[in-house]
């Protein structure tokens, strides 16, 4: 460890970068893009995008949530007789996750910029159950229409820091 002068201003260097760990901005947006899919039909009920630079929020939301409903039946298609339980749980790149939950009809697939697995799944989780005790109804009755006030939700999403769900539980 060294510190070095910067216009009175000391820091610390470990050898790696630490200005991601004072980015708020990084933290604040966790998420590139969070999906919401019918598990039944595989159809898109919503797609919250927050990520600007990201070239998966300017892939088509309907492309991109059927391959990765299609990756999440291909891994059940491969367990189907060893563990009827087994879903994907998530999936790991470099410099981001791919993270799947589900509850009943509704799966929220969150793609993330890999900062915190524990927080990440605990803001998906509660977004999860959030939507699915609005819309129940609507989930497990779906019919391939999608009402105006699953499509509303999202304009909530974008008004709501995603960090204050990591520390509620819902």
């Amino acid at each position: 460890m060294h510190f070095k002068n910067r216009k009175n201003d000391y820091y610390n260097s470990f050898g790696f970068e630490t200005d991601n760990f004072r980015n708020n901005d990084i933290n604040k947006n966790r998420f590139h893009a969070i999906y919401f899919i019918d598990y039944i039909t595989g159809s898109l009920l919503l797609c919250n995008k927050y990520s600007k630079k990201s070239k998966i929020c300017s892939a088509d939301e309907d492309l991109i949530s059927s391959f990765l409903n299609a990756i999440n039946l291909f891994i059940n298609e491969l367990n189907k007789n060893d563990k009827p339980e087994e879903e994907i749980q998530e999936i790991n790149f470099i410099d981001s996750r791919i993270l799947y939950e589900r509850k009943g009809r509704l799966m929220v697939i969150g793609i993330s910029k890999k900062t915190n697995l524990s927080i990440e799944r605990k803001i998906l989780r509660n977004i999860l159950f959030d939507f699915y005790s609005r819309f129940k109804s609507k989930i497990e009755h779906f019919n391939g229409i999608i009402d105006r006030e699953i499509l509303n939700y999202g304009k909530f999403l974008n008004n709501l820091d995603l960090n204050t769900l990591s520390r509620i539980d819902i």
